[in-house]
């Protein structure tokens, strides 16, 4: 094509003698990028291509080392995001938004069956199952809420179980009162282990064995399952106290003491209540009987009874009596 006034300009004519000599070798444009590139390439590498950079990175650092640093990197945002609190309110809201849709799907809580309970309360066993609108079955954390339940004072030990599709069970072993325990001033029921259910607030008429001192709860299953055997001392008996947490002395409901030794208690309410037998001596006189040596009983008398035995012995000698008779 000629260019308006028929003549051709120096520039025109080296560009369309450039692409004659491309389109004589037969490379056409192609051809022309690639030995572009090549010529800005000649001296710099011997290696065809370009090596490229990953970022920040060096081109020419090892594999290894990229690996290693974009771990590094990876790490470091996640422990960001952890202490920040977002990885935690993330998942929280994503199991919240899970249990709305499985309780909508028909498998929310609706009912609970509860087995074995006695003394302890409706309220206190909801609130220890942590019971609300958005509980699911399916998501409810049966274990956690058994570690809740068996920490209840009543409670001794615990089960709860998912029956599908909306139904919890719970299956209750509760701790049975077995004394009332006095300790510093208070009032503690407690059960056969010595484990305190509940302070009683002054309330003493609970039907139920009456124990005090230090280390008194822990054994007073071994007294009294002992004084079982023996219902003439055990119908009698007022309170048990635990001496320096080694021995029992009992009260009895007339104000006699019977000091039992640091060990055979069997054999020391045996002597009692053979004595008993014999002299009545729980019903007597006697203010105190003594067990704690075990070759010998010691038995103490009232105020009373001494003054009653110290004016037979003083009457007057010549005031005998008939033949025959004792005075």
């Amino acid at each position: 094509m000629q260019p308006l006034g028929g003549k051709k300009s120096k520039r025109q004519g080296q560009k369309t003698r450039f692409w004659n000599r491309n389109s004589q070798s037969g490379e056409g444009l192609g051809a022309r990028i690639s030995l572009s590139m090549s010529d800005s390439w000649q001296g710099r590498s011997q290696k065809p291509g370009r090596r490229r950079s990953h970022g920040w990175l060096p081109a020419g650092m090892p594999r290894s080392w990229r690996m290693a640093a974009g771990c590094f990197i990876s790490a470091a945002a996640l422990y960001g995001l952890a202490v920040g609190g977002y990885i935690d309110r993330s998942a929280t809201y994503a199991t919240k938004k899970m249990s709305t849709l499985v309780v909508r799907a028909g498998f929310a809580v609706n009912r609970v069956t509860i087995e074995g309970q006695d003394r302890t309360s409706n309220a206190s066993i909801v609130t220890a199952l942590g019971l609300d609108r958005d509980t699911s079955t399916l998501a409810f954390d049966t274990a956690a809420a058994q570690d809740r339940l068996e920490k209840l004072p009543m409670v001794r030990s615990a089960q709860v179980m998912r029956l599908l599709p909306s139904q919890l069970h719970v299956v209750l072993e509760e701790r049975v009162p077995y004394a009332v325990w006095q300790h510093n001033s208070a009032l503690l029921l407690v059960d056969q282990d010595g484990t305190v259910i509940e302070t009683l607030h002054g309330r003493t008429d609970t039907g139920f064995p009456l124990i005090v001192g230090e280390g008194a709860a822990k054994h007073a299953r071994d007294l009294l399952d002992e004084l079982a055997h023996w219902p003439k001392i055990k119908n009698k008996v007022q309170a048990a106290i635990r001496v320096a947490d080694r021995r029992w002395n009992l009260k009895l409901q007339n104000g006699m003491e019977i000091r039992l030794p640091e060990g055979d208690t069997s054999r020391a309410l045996k002597k009692v209540d053979q004595l008993n037998a014999k002299h009545k001596i729980l019903s007597g006189d006697a203010v105190a009987v003594d067990l704690r040596l075990p070759d010998r009983v010691t038995i103490r008398l009232g105020d009373g009874s001494i003054s009653r035995r110290d004016s037979v012995f003083a009457a007057p000698s010549g005031k005998s009596g008939s033949p025959g008779q004792d005075t």
